[in-house]
């Protein structure tokens, strides 16, 4: 009997092995944590014999056959002891077992590895021992709302966000089902939602109930994938005609017919394993019937019974003989009787019979079975085999399927797909989870992943890279750009983590090192269009496809060597590859095909694994035994078996997917390799072992050294200069690799324009902000940088250099010039000064040529010319059409003779041989190309407002490519200095080191390279060979060589033809000296004396041989007056009417030219008058004030170095005017400004970039010690203010420097844009530029109602409407005109060509007229006329009509003049028009910017740019001021005091004060000097005329009671007055008047009514009589002419000059000069100033204050001057005012008879004391003892009697608030005069002039009595301020020292009248009284200390 015994096996050990695996197992369960443990039972007897492995055969063996348990025969205590023994086996199995185990399907496997069952996860209750079952559950589950699950058994398991997102991600689409209404991916928590339409492909069925798409092979193949299980029931009758494979007899289609007898029931009757003879062979124990309807074992053949329903197991021959007793077999074999062939001999399982041999050999089933047994390696054994893994994989149950160990616990395998929008992640396991891991993307293509970063590859057009990003997507920075045009595929070596991947456009297989530094290309010999990649590191081996002209399958050495084609046959559209290493199998997916097929490595064994089930498959990649393909045709993820095929199913779905990859641990396994141990310098790749196991490699542009491990370099790398900002960039340029910033600086300038130095390697760099040029020397320390040129500087545009003379050329946007600078000698010379409205703003040189292109920008056109490198000659034009009207930048191709010029107005980037000069297109369609470089082979490019550089080959065959430069804070540059950039800026400046195509031996025969070329100044190139000479400005040639030059202050004579300078000594001394004898010409026969030169006054006619004068009259009388006749010539268009101005040249034909125009080579006259030649070489001498230019042309003295070229030749900004540097006693800020030294260290950000508060220690703020406490704002400007927080952003300014409003936000530059919320500024250019900027989005609304709004985004034809200069193809597309009728189809449909082109443009026979006036071009529709410039096409649209400029935007800026075809202006007679022929300059140059800033009024002056404080009001708010000119005086008010103040602006005191009620604005009439002033506060009613040397007010004008006064301005040429009435209608509605008057207050007129409106500032244009107004409601400027027209009165149409700009934010204050109007706001830093005429282009002025209130501009020409002042005359003994008819007298607010006496208490004056100079020195230090003796007591009778209030109250602690108030702020006002006014009636004072009997002064009695009033004072203070009694013979008035915020000290002095009391002013006084540079004020010396103190 045999004993039934259960053991356990491998409890405590693990074993592998196919013996082990696959028994039984029995599972112990109790309270205990699921342990591992697998139990094995041994062969166990049953009663009959057979054996019964089975677990449930051995629990019933032991319960005895039944469900309950048998009480055991053993003693208890040895079950106790087992099970002991068991428990603890199974803790030591837990606690010890391995953690890389992997557990079974159903199990769940902890993080330490132990197995729990799959229930049991996720139950509330911790199973694992780390409780890691119980964490992550939403996960596991698949939970919402952070995961979706899709619907089919074990479907994909989705991130939330892929949920309603507009894409079907469950394979049945589920995730798209009941989605909002609103837009797919925004859900709602509200709302309807809805059943989205599905619509299935041909390649998909349809669910009948969801409607839900399954693939089409999924219907009928046992599984029901439809919810409803409609695939397996109508879709069996659809699968039955359409199936393609086998039909089971169940309605199953089997998609193969090789499933068919292949072991496996794949039809689930078992008809597809019916019959199979191979499955039947009495070699495997079988036996087939006849009829093939059974197998039978072989035990069951020839036993006596019939089996087979037709008998034949049974036959005769079973019982013949010989049998098997008679059989001889082979030792092992069998004999078998059957029923043909009778006794057969037959080997055991895994052996057969050997041929002829009568043996038993063993099956090698590892070799003829292949992969079809085991999932890696098989090892065959006799009688069978043995199934094995490769290191991190396990055996499974079955012991054929190896499965990857989980090394980092529940490591996933993971699955990574591209859609080209998203890198997607799929973690594979019992439920797969899907989400994004990269999204946003362009076009994504292939993907890797080597554990630790993700690699992608992005083939979008103009932005092809190779892309690394972390694991999870952040952090993603481009690789490699430059050198890719389609690289599709990509993969990682992970051994050495070199990058390979395939380049579909560039035909080559490449590799990069890990950083992407070192690219090397591998393979392009038969490569045509490489797509899949795959590799093996181990064997040092790579696999790609090849889909091109010779589809195939390579193999090649990791190297690129040995490249083989392995599959070549049978093959058309290779997509995916992957590589089985453990099984050595290549496996690729064929989309022509629709298959799966694999092969060995070798090209042997290939087979194909699926087909017919594949529509379009793409990325390819294996894992364990499962194949993952992408298909194109189903847009899904599909999986199979890789060996059978089988196991098709969907893992999920998404957009078109491309590449596939598969990441675990266990498929990059890390094993020694040949780089590991390598010394090559720059990059090991790994190669077959039969080559080495490794090669060196080396990049672009070097090769491998001798020693086959380092590399040298054959080609320099170029570098490519950046410069954003203040930052210099240096990029290594490579055609294929990563670029690199190699090295960055932090520079002191702003990098605007710069250009490298190829002889010397330095950067020649334009800061167009400090207007300067260096050199920077970048070195690997700190960078040198030297100053080049820093003086008459405006906007430099662009930078040349030539390297053959070495000289610097630049062109300068604002002066209007192109100018050079010689290395060899530091001269700088003029080359050419462009007159008119031309600016140069590109340029580039060609040296070898010797001649450079220049573009020029004007008003109308832009062009590009051609130059000599000397400036000499004519210029000639080269391009004049088709170019925009922005920014032009250049950059030369001197190998190829290529010039590239880009435009950003075109958005294009042009090119041209400049030889040859034919413009075409290099690349179109830009955003805003700007700077360009070469560098190598390729052009770089920057747009504006972009932080990316572009590049494209030169040769515009490959694509375009981007670097971005992303701004990073904090980060530090390569010479230690830390670099802040918070954003790029708007412009990159772009050079390249780049060196030229001339040989050096070419450059050294130059001839500027030896000694000059003679020069003695400056050598320009004419050529490779030849060399002119140029003088520096100022400068002229010294004799007829030109290679001398001096001064030409000495040059006394000039030769006529040459040019030469002579001394006087050579002229007429009978030698000749000049070429051209002219020094002997018109000399005296007998002395040799030179006939003596007329100068002719400004009221004759110059006779034009220069030896007479006529009067004007005379000319053109018919009376031949000049000896040369020439009063008589060109009279046919004199005008004897015209007479010119002083300043004027009178041409022959009558017409006025200004003398600056003169000689500049351009006819004004239109006769040539005045570029006469005789004029020009012999000019007369220019008139007294004027200066004469070099060629003869006379301007304004105080235009020469002003900084502005007003001379054609440049020679009034000559090197004599020197740079322009601060005064020393001035602050020099770091921008370059000067500033006044009382506003530096005062806390206040003045200079603009904190360079007066550095340094300034703790004395800047120890002087105030008070603290305003938490619940009060306190100004730093004045600490002594404390005001409530509410001032705080509330848009008014309340402190000295409206710091009160700094940084609120809501005042944006006028180059900013203001978004709608959230206080945010933006660029002006980022408006419109389809990104959002703004955090409310606002910049991004009505964009479609902005002009021009392609400028500033990326052209799209399909969204616009074609450009005037373009042809409109009618389908979305646009192309030039000049491409239009060119034989050529350029429009894709045609429409360009037709047949009217040949025709259009041919006049009618017979002479007839020719079809367009002026231009025509031929178009497919006919003839399309244009005109000329000045002209427009007529109604009849081929004639040309004059247009008439003139009334067309007033492109002059003062007087315009029509002409055919264009205009001409003219200015007044106080201006002169400046070279660019529209603008108008004033004679009285130097005019400073004066503007109010609470109690200053600072002076801003330029050249140099200078902040000075003009003076000074203490305290007091000053509210109104005004200046005159004539008299140099200044005026301004002061509301709260009462007081009107004169200044002296040039001693810079103040002189008089007159009191006026509450005076606001003031304003002056220059004519007679009085000042007019508004009274009465904010609610002004009255306006008051002051005269100063009359010392009265009086009242002129008052309006009604429903109105108050705003603002006024006074015409004192013309005598009005206007001012701006404001009513108010309720409802917060006010209405503006305009009105005007005469200037004593008469005829009052009505000018304008204008409702809903606010008017702010009035100023005035007396010259064109115009008066402009300020409107805050409507954020308008507008003017209106007061010009009276004869019998119509004046014309009162009022115009819009700007409206709703960022220059009218909230307008206070208004100026008008030189026809611009200069505008402050209210809580701005800047003031804006805006042109009036042509385009109203406006700039900003940095005032650095936000509480600018009143700007004047400070200018004689704005105050003309009449020709006569009736005042003068008068015999007023009060004011004089003009009125309609001469003038008037007043006395106060009457009006006198002349010579009438005023009453007593006429005068307002209050009286202002004389300067301490005056004083005795000895009487001033007494009074200055008196004064601090007198402030001691007042200060200690203060504190001891509030200290003896404090004891009488009872205080313990002492905590007093002092409040200070200024005393000063209150008198003078108006309740002191009334105050006075009282005391002095009761006092029985003849008003304030009375006199007392008492000694004591009347003023201080009352004076001091009012304050005591006021402020409270005790008596104690009352009676220390009450003056002392003077000596009876001193006029010296008495002291009264009054609290003030200032420490000053006050005087007051009678002057032998008696005045009331005056506020004291601090004003500064200077040692330099006189008027500096034209601006106000001298220079400040001294302290405080030194300040004038004037009561």
């Amino acid at each position: 009997m045999c004993v039934v015994k259960e053991t356990t096996e491998g409890t405590c050990s693990q074993h592998q092995g196919s013996e082990i695996y696959g028994r039984g197992r029995t599972m112990l369960t109790s309270d205990w944590p699921m342990l591992n443990l697998t139990s094995h039972t041994t062969t166990v007897c049953n009663g009959n014999g057979s054996t019964d492995n089975s677990s449930d055969n051995v629990r019933r063996k032991r319960y005895g056959g039944h469900g309950l348990p048998q009480v055991s025969r053993r003693p208890l205590w040895w079950c106790r002891l087992a099970v002991l023994l068991l428990i603890f086996c199974a803790l030591a199995a837990a606690a010890s077992g391995p953690a890389n185990t992997r557990c079974d399907e159903d199990q769940f496997q902890c993080r330490d590895g132990s197995c729990i069952l799959q229930a049991k996860m996720c139950d509330a209750r911790s199973d694992c021992t780390d409780a890691t079952d119980e964490l992550d559950c939403d996960y596991k589950l698949c939970r919402e709302p952070h995961w979706f699950p899709c619907a089919q058994p074990h479907g994909a398991c989705l991130a939330a966000e892929l949920k309603c997102n507009g894409i079907d991600n469950c394979p049945n689409g589920e995730d798209e089902i009941n989605c909002p209404s609103g837009i797919l991916g925004m859900s709602s928590r509200f709302g309807s939602f809805r059943k989205l339409p599905r619509n299935c492909s041909a390649s998909e069925y349809m669910c009948q109930r969801d409607r839900s798409c399954i693939p089409i092979e999924f219907q009928c193949d046992g599984k029901s994938d439809c919810a409803d299980s409609s695939d397996e029931l109508d879709g069996c009758k659809e699968s039955q005609a359409s199936c393609k494979g086998h039909l089971c007899p169940n309605g199953r289609c089997l998609q193969r017919k090789q499933w068919l007898c292949d072991g496996v029931d794949d039809c689930g009757d078992g008809s597809d394993e019916h019959g199979c003879v191979d499955l039947c062979q009495p070699e495997m124990g079988k036996f087939m019937c006849r009829n093939k309807e059974h197998c039978l074992e072989l035990a069951k053949v020839c036993d006596g019974h019939s089996d087979c329903s037709d008998g034949s197991d049974e036959y005769e021959t079973c019982n013949s003989k010989p049998d098997c007793s008679a059989k001889s077999c082979p030792a092992g074999a069998t004999c078998h009787m059957m029923p043909t062939d009778g006794a057969q001999c037959y080997c055991p399982a895994g052996f057969r019979l050997a041929k002829f041999q009568n043996k038993c050999e063993d099956i090698d089933e590892c070799q003829e079975r292949e992969s079809e047994l085991c999932s890696q390696s098989c090892e065959n054994t006799s009688g069978g085999y043995r199934c094995s893994c490769d290191p991190g994989y396990l055996l499974a149950k079955d012991n054929r399927t190896c499965r990857a160990t989980n090394t980092h616990g529940s490591e996933h395998p993971l699955l990574l797909y591209t859609t080209q929008m998203n890198v997607m992640g799929m973690h594979l396991g019992s439920r797969n989870h899907v989400y994004q891991v990269a999204g946003n993307l362009s076009k994504v293509i292939g993907v890797a992943y080597d554990g630790s970063h993700i690699y992608w590859t992005n083939i979008q057009n103009e932005a092809e890279s190779i892309v690394k990003a972390n694991a999870d997507g952040t952090h993603a920075e481009i690789l490699l750009t430059s050198g890719l045009d389609a690289p599709e595929d990509l993969a990682v070596d992970w051994l050495t983590q070199n990058i390979y991947f395939s380049d579909n456009v560039m035909r080559h297989i490449a590799v990069c090192s890990h950083d992407a530094l070192n690219c090397v290309v591998l393979v392009t010999e038969d490569v045509h269009q490489p797509r899949g990649l795959a590799l093996w590191p181990q064997r040092g081996q790579m696999f790609w496809t090849d889909w091109g002209v010779k589809p195939m399958i390579v193999r090649a050495s990791m190297d690129g060597k040995r490249s083989t084609p392995i599959v070549s046959e049978n093959i058309h559209w290779p997509n995916g590859i992957a590589l089985d290493m453990h099984q050595q199998r290549i496996y690729w997916v064929d989309a022509k095909l629709g298959s799966v097929q694999t092969v060995r490595p070798d090209g042997t064994g290939r087979r194909t694994v699926l087909d017919g089930m594949l529509k379009h498959p793409y990325g390819l990649a294996v894992y364990e035994d499962q194949l993952y393909w992408s298909d194109w045709g189903t847009k899904s993820i599909h999986a199979c078996h890789k060996y059978s095929g089988k196991q098709h199913r969907v893992l999920a779905k998404d957009r078109t997917i491309y590449a596939v990859h598969i990441y675990h641990s266990a498929k990059q396994p890390q094993t020694p390799n040949a780089c590991a141990t390598s010394k090559c310098s720059h990059l090991c790749l790994l190669a077959e072992p039969e080559v080495g196991g490794r090669s060196c490699a080396c990049p672009d542009g070097m090769r491998l050294a001798p020693d086959q491990q380092r590399c040298m370099q054959t080609v320099k790398r170029q570098r490519l200069f950046v410069g954003v900002g203040q930052f210099l960039l240096e990029i290594e340029h490579t055609a294929f690799g990563r670029h690199v910033v190699s090295a960055s600086h932090a520079l002191d300038i702003v990098i605007s324009e710069m250009v490298y130095n190829s002889v010397n390697g330095t950067l020649i760099i334009a800061d167009n902000e400090r207007r300067m040029i260096a050199e920077y020397q970048p070195g690997l320390g700190q960078g040198r940088l030297r100053t080049l040129i820093h003086s008459n500087l405006g906007n430099v545009s662009a930078l040349a250099f030539d390297h053959l003379s070495q000289n610097l050329y630049w062109s300068d946007a604002e002066r209007r010039v192109v100018e050079l600078y010689s290395f060899h000698t530091r001269h700088r010379a003029l080359i050419r000064f462009f007159a008119g409205q031309e600016s140069p703003i590109g340029l580039s040189v060609m040296p070898a040529e010797g001649y450079l292109y220049v573009a020029l920008k004007a008003r109308r056109h832009t062009h590009i010319d051609r130059l000599p490198l000397s400036g000499k000659g004519s210029p000639t034009h080269v391009f004049e059409e088709e170019l925009g009207d922005d920014d032009i930048k250049m950059a030369t191709d001197h190998d190829q003779h290529t010039l590239y010029w880009s435009d950003s107005d075109m958005g294009m980037i042009s090119y041209t041989d400049y030889r040859q000069t034919q413009s075409m297109t290099f690349r179109s369609k830009l955003r805003r190309p700007y700077s360009l470089a070469l560098v190598h082979q390729d052009l770089f490019w920057s747009e504006l407002g972009s932080s990316s550089i572009y590049w494209a080959h030169k040769s515009n065959m490959g694509p375009r490519k981007r670097i971005d430069v992303v701004p990073t804070r904090g980060s530090g540059d390569t010479n230690g200095h830390s670099m802040f950039m918070e954003a790029a800026p708007w412009r990159l400046a772009l050079a390249s080191s780049a060196p030229p195509s001339t040989d050096r031996e070419e450059q050294q025969q130059h001839p500027c390279q030896h000694q000059n070329g003679g020069c003695s100044h400056i050598c320009v190139g004419v050529g490779q060979l030849a060399a002119t000479c140029l003088c520096p400005v100022g400068f002229v040639y010294r004799d007829a060589s030109n290679r001398s030059c001096l001064e030409a202050l000495d040059c006394e004579f000039r030769c006529r033809s040459s040019g030469e300078c002579l001394t006087l000594a050579h002229r007429c001394n009978g030698r000749q000296d000049c070429v051209d004898r002219s020094d002997e010409q018109d000399c005296d026969e007998e002395g040799h004396k030179h006939k003596p030169k007329v100068m002719c006054g400004p009221r004759q006619f110059a006779c034009h041989n220069a030896e007479a004068c006529v009067d004007k009259d005379k000319r053109c009388d018919g009376h031949k007056d000049c000896p040369d006749n020439s009063d008589e010539q060109h009279c046919l268009q004199f005008d004897k009417t015209r007479s010119c101005h002083v300043h004027q040249l009178a041409c022959d034909n009558g017409k006025c030219v200004d003398q600056s125009l003169m000689c500049d080579g351009k006819n004004d006259c239109g006769d040539n008058t005045d570029e006469d030649k005789a004029k020009c070489d012999s000019p007369a001498n220019c008139d007294q004030g004027m200066f004469q230019c070099s060629n003869g042309a006379c301007i304004a003295a105080s235009w020469e170095c002003d900084g502005r070229i007003d001379c054609s030749d440049a020679s009034d900004e000559h090197d004599k005017c020197g740079h322009r540097r601060c005064p020393p006693d001035m602050h020099r800020c770091l921008l370059g400004q000067c500033l006044d030294r009382r506003l530096v260290c005062d806390g206040h950000n003045d200079c603009g970039d904190l360079s007066d508060e550095l340094n300034c220690g703790s004395e800047a703020h120890a002087k105030a010690n008070i603290s305003c406490g938490s619940l009060l704002y306190q100004c730093t400007s004045n600490l002594k203010l404390c005001l409530d927080p509410a001032v705080r952003c509330n848009g008014t300014a309340e402190c000295p420097r409206g710091e009160d409003e700094a940084d609120c936000g809501d005042m944006c530059s006028i180059n900013e844009f203001q978004c709608r919320t959230g206080k945010q500024c933006i660029r002006k250019e980022f408006h419109c530029d389809r990104a959002r900027d703004c955090l409310d989005g606002s910049d991004e609304e009505a964009c479609d109602k902005i002009q021009n709004q392609t400028l500033s985004k990326p052209w799209t034809t399909a969204s616009r409407a074609c450009r005037p200069h373009l042809f409109d193809c009618q389908d979305g597309e646009c192309v030039d005109m000049s491409r239009v009728c060119n034989s050529f189809p350029d429009c894709q449909n045609g429409s360009d060509e037709g047949p009217q082109c040949a025709t259009a443009c041919r006049a009618s026979a017979g002479g007839g007229r020719p079809v367009c006036q002026h231009k025509c071009r031929a178009t497919p529709a006919g003839a399309v006329c244009s005109c000329f410039d000045g002209y427009r096409l007529d109604t009849d649209q081929r004639s040309c009509v004059d247009v008439n400029e003139c009334l067309d935007g007033q492109p002059c800026a003062q007087i315009c003049e029509n002409t055919l075809g264009g205009y001409q202006c003219q200015c007044h007679a106080d201006f002169m028009l400046r070279q660019d022929r529209v603008s108008c300059k004033s004679l009285q140059a130097g005019a400073t910017l004066l503007f109010s800033s609470y109690n200053e009024v600072r002076n801003l002056s330029e050249q140099p740019m200078m902040l000075q404080v003009a003076w000074s009001a203490n305290d007091s708010r000053i509210d109104g001021f005004d200046v005159d000119m004539e008299r140099q005086m200044g005026y301004f008010s002061s509301e709260e005091q009462g007081v009107v103040y004169q200044v002296d602006m040039r001693r810079r005191f103040i002189v008089r004060a007159l009191a006026v009620p509450s005076p606001t604005k003031v304003a002056v009439d220059w004519a007679t000097g009085n000042v007019y002033v508004l009274a009465g506060g904010s609610a002004s009613q009255e306006i008051y005329a002051c005269s100063f040397p009359a010392r009265m007010c009086g009242r002129i004008l008052q309006v009604k009671t429903h109105m108050h006064l705003r603002h006024l301005a006074i015409d004192g040429y013309h005598g009005r007055l206007f001012y701006i009435a404001m009513r108010l209608e309720g409802f917060g509605h006010a209405s503006a008047e305009l009105h005007v008057a005469r200037l004593d207050g008469s005829h009052k007129e009505l000018m304008l009514h204008k409702k809903d409106s606010y008017m702010t500032a009035l100023a005035l244009d007396p010259h064109q009589q115009q008066l402009y107004y300020l409107d805050m409601h409507s954020r308008t400027l507008e003017r209106i002419s007061y010009r009276t027209r004869s019998g119509t009165g004046p014309h009162r149409r009022p115009e819009m000059m700007l409206q709703k700009s960022n220059a009218l934010k909230q307008p206070s204050g208004l100026s008008i000069y030189e026809n611009h109007a200069y505008i402050v706001n209210l809580g701005s830093k800047e003031a804006v100033r805006c042109r009036l005429y042509g385009e109203r282009i406006c700039k900003s002025i940095n005032l650095n204050v936000l509480n600018a209130q009143d700007i004047v501009v400070a200018g004689r020409s704005r105050q003309p001057m009449p020709e006569s002042n009736p005042c003068h005359h008068s015999q007023c003994h009060g004011m004089c005012i003009l009125a309609d008819y001469g003038y008037e007298c007043m006395c106060g607010n009457q009006v006198v008879a002349e010579g009438e006496q005023c009453p007593h208490g006429s005068m307002n004056e209050l009286e202002v004391g004389a300067s301490r100079q005056e004083r005795p020195q000895s009487t001033f230090h007494w009074w200055l003892m008196a004064l601090l003796v007198l402030v001691m007591g007042s200060l200690a009778a203060g504190l001891g009697y509030m200290y003896y209030q404090w004891r009488q109250r009872g205080h313990t602690d002492l905590n007093i608030n002092l409040h200070f108030q200024n005393p000063l702020a209150t008198i003078g006002s108006k309740a002191f005069l009334d105050h006075e006014r009282n005391e002095a009636i009761v006092n029985g004072m003849d008003g304030m002039a009375s006199s007392h009997s008492s000694n004591e002064t009347g003023t201080t009695s009352a004076s001091s009595s009012f304050a005591a009033q006021q402020f409270g004072m005790p008596n104690v203070l009352q009676r220390l301020l009450r003056p002392k009694q003077a000596s009876s013979g001193s006029h010296m008035a008495t002291d009264m020292l009054l609290e003030n915020s200032r420490a000053s000290e006050l005087y007051t002095l009678d002057n032998g009248r008696k005045a009331g009391g005056v506020p004291v002013i601090l004003v500064a006084d200077n040692d330099d009284d006189t008027l500096t540079n034209g601006h106000f004020g001298g220079d400040y010396t001294g302290d405080d200390a030194n300040a004038r103190l004037v009561p």
